[in-house]
């Protein structure tokens, strides 16, 4: 029998498009705009092959990863397609197998590589240090050995908080061919702001993790839900007060950074990490304001950023539109 890739339903839902914007688009946005801060200028083109490469790296492959591996651990078989969790659901819901996931893994992978090809024929050959250990960042969150998804403190910080320190200080290199004290002190900033937004969503799968096999044991399920909320408030307290000194020792347009960290923090404080109708609602506000935070502070160092509203409200309908999936 000829083998067929699954329906565009399937990628569309394994791209998790809300999910890339957040963590893929909008830091290379923030790491542009301290670019042209600290330069005056932008190349167009490196900027969009590194959000590509950066896109679909989180998009698919890390995605699909995750997928199949929180599939066989039995995390994402917990809880039923219409409830609230992590995962793209598309082989408990019929979308995709394992087999095609692979197949969209190994597609993707290339595609991946044939862009940072591209950028290392434009920039900096020394770049594909930063997305080549990006991309191995991506797939071992989840992939054996090292599944740093399964164990605590790992997931956070060698996957989500390295993945956003090597796409901001890869995409400033690109342009610069260097790293800056500010891009880098900028970059940890806002990679413990991503620690929290993460925690706040691995809430919802503390049942799920505790019930796979092996474990899942994230930070959420060591601490526990009460603990981890206070862990997530000392992250975004430590990046206030970094944000705070960038806004004394640079520029006084960092306060916007403190702004938007204390608005996180008073989301995360009224969260109740135990009610799912207050996960998901503080996990909607915290991704309406990161995106509004990213625009807002590009748009202040140079308008042209403005440019990425489109695409962000273009993302929002689609993930409207075709982000469901029926419950069964």
């Amino acid at each position: 029998m000829q083998f067929q890739l699954p329906p565009i339903k399937a990628w569309f839902m394994i791209f998790r498009i809300l999910a890339v914007v957040v963590w893929a688009v909008m830091t290379v946005l923030l790491s542009s705009a301290i670019v042209f801060y600290q330069t005056g200028r932008i190349d167009w083109v490196n900027f969009f092959l590194v959000m590509a490469i950066a896109s679909i790296t989180q998009g698919f492959p890390a995605h699909i990863i995750n997928e199949i591996y929180d599939w066989k651990s039995g995390a994402d078989r917990f809880r039923k397609i219409g409830e609230k969790s992590g995962g793209s659901k598309v082989i408990k819901s019929g979308l995709a197998t394992i087999p095609q996931l692979w197949v969209m893994f190994f597609i993707t992978s290339a595609v991946s590589f044939a862009l940072v090809i591209a950028l290392y024929m434009r920039a900096d050959p020394r770049s594909l240090w930063f997305f080549g250990v990006g991309y191995l960042v991506c797939i071992f969150y989840t992939l054996p050995p090292l599944s740093f998804a399964y164990r605590p403190f790992a997931g956070e910080w060698l996957g989500g908080f390295t993945g956003i320190l090597l796409n901001m200080t890869g995409n400033y290199f690109v342009q610069t061919g260097t790293v800056s004290p500010t891009i880098l002190v900028f970059s940890i900033t806002i990679g413990m702001v991503y620690i929290a937004i993460m925690m706040l969503f691995h809430y919802l799968d503390y049942e799920s993790d505790r019930h796979a096999i092996p474990i899942k044991r994230t930070t959420i399920v060591f601490l526990g839900l009460q603990r981890s909320k206070m862990y997530v408030l000392m992250v975004l307290a430590a990046s206030t007060v970094l944000s705070v000194i960038m806004a004394l020792k640079i520029s006084v347009l960092f306060y916007i950074v403190t702004i938007s960290n204390m608005s996180q923090f008073i989301f995360q404080l009224r969260c109740d990490p135990s009610d799912p109708e207050s996960i998901i609602k503080t996990g909607k506000w915290l991704t309406l304001e990161m995106i509004a935070f990213a625009v807002l502070f590009s748009i202040l160092v140079n308008p042209v950023f403005g440019w990425v509203i489109l695409p962000v409200a273009l993302s929002f309908y689609l993930h409207k539109k075709f982000g469901k999936l029926r419950t069964v």
